[in-house]
């Protein structure tokens, strides 16, 4: 594997949430909403279970009523809107579609370049090699606290075929500040370079940071703006969106994402396989989108989440520990002395960054739980660093 013309080791990519096999006590290793999902979304799945067609029939192969549902949610034309099983399946079809149509483009038979920013999400990275593409690494710097700076935006050619962006930033927690990411997404139509940006954490991040600041930053005159003109304006941008984290059912595999054109969607929805979104993943995102009681679970969600990331950074602090600065449901930190397996003999399971490409040993990710699951954390990793 090359990357800028120089050999780049490979890494075995962990994620959060590999509980199997161990006693976990409190998982913060997962990112999920800390309110759990809905208890509407709970009592509609177990009626519909009961019902013999939702287990006998085939689920819907094209995913209508949902895309139709997301369509009204997100005010974006239904062919726009492709579904996944999860958002990391999509991450891989939609690398593959970009890529495949690039080198019928470019006549090209072998890999285009794509710019990663590291450290990221590492199924970014899989995709790419996956698919053949020459990875561009664009390596963070630990003084902007890991964050995309204005040097990303001049990194950008016609040869990018694809940039990969998050915001919420993973394992950081950091957003991306407006004015930059417009000056990307601008330079990105100059180029013909396409963009997935990752918004999975986006409705969970608070004081202004969340949906409706992205919302509000393209505006020309102020006020705020859909996500259809956003992609009018900007064709070549994918917001990749998941139910995971916001309704908190990861094991249920829903997330979607919104192109800029219909054509785009197209490519990629040629790219999966039929049945990808099970009858049970569909039926659970129409009932979150569908529910009066949707906009009050997500306002509780970021009020407690704002509340509970500040009571872990200042205990944090307390501990002689500085958190990266960001706004997500999830804190990134480092510490001197190793928390990783001190903790799960203790059934706690954080997120060890060691294997995020550009952060290296003593980086740490842990998730905003209730209050009494931080504290618990907090006094945990009290005693560990004290010994």
């Amino acid at each position: 594997m090359k990357a800028d013309g120089q050999e780049v080791e490979s890494r075995v990519q962990r994620h959060g949430g590999n509980r199997y096999g161990r006693e976990i006590l409190l998982d913060f290793s997962v990112n999920t909403n800390p309110l759990g999902m809905p208890d509407d979304i709970r009592a509609a799945l177990k009626s519909a279970l009961e019902t013999p067609s939702f287990w006998e029939w085939y689920p819907d192969p094209d995913c209508g009523r949902l895309r139709q549902s997301l369509s009204v949610y997100h005010d974006i034309a239904r062919e726009q809107i492709v579904c996944g099983n999860g958002a990391s399946e999509l991450i891989f079809v939609i690398v593959r579609s970009v890529l495949s149509e690039k080198r019928e483009e470019k006549g090209a038979r072998s890999g285009l370049r794509c710019l990663l920013p590291v450290p990221s999400f590492g199924e970014y990275e899989r995709a790419l090699l996956a698919a053949g593409a020459e990875i561009v690494y664009d390596r963070l710097k630990e003084c902007a606290h890991f964050a995309p700076t204005e040097e990303l935006a001049d990194r950008i050619t016609e040869e990018t075929a694809l940039l990969f962006l998050c915001s919420p930033g993973n394992p950081t927690g950091a957003l991306i500040r407006p004015a930059l990411l417009w000056k990307i997404l601008e330079r990105c139509e100059r180029t013909g370079t396409y963009v997935l940006l990752d918004t999975c954490f986006l409705e969970l991040a608070g004081e202004g940071g969340g949906r409706e600041a992205f919302l509000a930053a393209p505006a020309a005159e102020g006020g705020t703006c859909t996500y259809r003109q956003i992609l009018e304006t900007y064709p070549h941008l994918i917001l990749l969106k998941a139910f995971t984290k916001l309704y908190a059912m990861p094991g249920l595999r829903l997330g979607y994402c919104l192109c800029g054109t219909a054509g785009a969607a197209e490519r990629i929805r040629e790219q999966l396989s039929c049945w990808n979104v099970s009858a049970t993943a569909q039926y659970a995102g129409l009932t979150a989108l569908d529910s009066e009681k949707n906009a009050d679970y997500i306002g509780q969600s970021v009020r407690m989440i704002r509340e509970q990331r500040k009571l872990l950074e200042n205990g944090l602090a307390d501990l002689g520990i500085k958190a990266l600065p960001g706004q997500a449901n999830f804190i990134c930190f480092y510490s001197n002395k190793s928390l990783y397996q001190p903790l799960l003999e203790k059934g706690i399971l954080i997120r060890d960054c060691g294997s995020f490409r550009g952060m290296g040993e003593g980086w740490y990710r842990v998730a905003v739980k209730k209050q009494e699951e931080n504290e618990k954390l907090l006094r945990e990793m009290g005693i560990i660093l004290k010994r």
